[in-house]
């Protein structure tokens, strides 16, 4: 019987000793299932070096260029809120009406009681043409943020300053270069929340004494009185004087103005005893004929040179009281700067003044 050949099993000793070829890879680690496309990862990927990005420096001036754009857009936003409301508060101001809410309490709530603020500047009568002057007119005291314009009625040399239809305008020639659509200029005025007023100069004159002695005053019973400068003057003793100014002022009155500044409402200081003149003396009997729907006020007149619109002149405040009477305005001739003077005088608190040229 043969004996079957016993199989043989060999030791792992010498194992790998011999190996021909040459190790090639890695060594296996048992987180080699968390490999992802050749990239290894694992619980301390943390701990290894991490290969720097090329874009990080282009990143960040990117991010740094988004941040400043949108802080410059922010600053755009905000400057043009704040533009806006300074442009609508400076609409508000330049369309605002002469401030009435300061109106006396009176059983009489009339339009004569109201104290307004009136900033006006002086324009020729000329201007009332309801045209490109009249335009330019609106266009710069909306501009200059003026609350009313101010033009002769009865100018200081007794000339009227529109086309007056009364008879005794007529009869004493005394109409010169008027405004050539009164009453239209004076609805657009006030449309244009403008207020117009009316100056009447009352008892200087150099027209009617001339040709009516009657109503001039007198030197002697057969020479007209004049002053240093050659003026003469109406006799406001005449019936016929006052009603000679209350027609003119009704007349204005009936084409929608409303405020009247009367000036040289007394004679010069050598004769005035001798009348009944003065502001409060005429304003009494124009209230009662004409009625309450209209404003009187006296003009104070204040002279001032060119250097009144310098920053360190004292003329202003020396020549201007903040204190006017009750039923007063300044009528302020001059060759400075309206705007300066203007500003000027807001600054000490003085809101009743015409601005005319010296």
């Amino acid at each position: 019987m043969k004996k079957r050949k016993r199989k043989r099993f060999y030791k792992n000793v010498k194992r790998n000793q011999t190996w021909t070829e040459e190790l090639q890879g890695r060594e296996i680690d048992f987180a080699d299932k968390y490999a992802d496309d050749g990239v290894y990862s694992d619980k301390f990927d943390y701990l290894r070096p991490k290969q720097k990005s090329k874009n990080k420096g282009k990143k960040l001036r990117e991010k740094t260029k988004k941040t400043v754009k949108i802080l410059c857009y922010a600053v755009v936003c905000l400057a043009v809120v704040f533009a806006g409301y300074a442009a609508m508060d400076v609409y508000m101001i330049r369309h605002r009406m002469p401030d009435l809410a300061s109106a006396v309490a009176d059983k009489d709530d009339s339009f004569s009681k109201l104290s307004l603020n009136l900033e006006s500047y002086y324009i020729e009568s000329v201007s009332l043409d309801h045209a490109i002057m009249l335009s330019s007119v609106v266009a710069d005291a909306q501009s200059y943020s003026f609350s009313s314009v101010a033009f002769d009625i009865k100018r200081e040399d007794g000339s009227v300053a529109y086309k007056s239809a009364l008879a005794n305008v007529d009869a004493y020639s005394a109409v010169a270069f008027p405004a050539a659509k009164f009453k239209e200029s004076i609805t657009e005025l006030n449309d244009s929340n403008i207020l117009p007023v009316g100056i009447v100069c009352c008892y200087r004159d150099n027209i009617v004494p001339e040709q009516d002695n009657a109503l001039a005053v007198m030197k002697s019973k057969k020479k007209v009185y004049t002053d240093k400068n050659g003026n003469t003057y109406l006799n406001p003793d005449s019936d016929a004087v006052y009603r000679y100014i209350k027609d003119i002022i009704a007349e204005a009155y009936n084409y929608g103005v409303k405020v009247f500044v009367l000036s040289q409402t007394k004679l010069p200081a050598e004769i005035s005893g001798d009348y009944k003149d003065g502001f409060a003396v005429i304003s009494k009997k124009l209230y009662a004929d004409i009625g309450k729907d209209i404003k009187l006020l006296e003009a104070v007149d204040v002279s001032l040179s060119k250097k009144a619109a310098d920053q360190n002149s004292k003329e202003l405040s020396e020549k201007i009281k903040k204190t006017l009477k009750e039923n007063q305005m300044y009528y302020i001739r001059t060759s400075a700067d309206k705007n300066v003077i203007k500003e000027k005088l807001e600054e000490s608190g003085i809101t009743d003044f015409i601005l005319a040229d010296k």
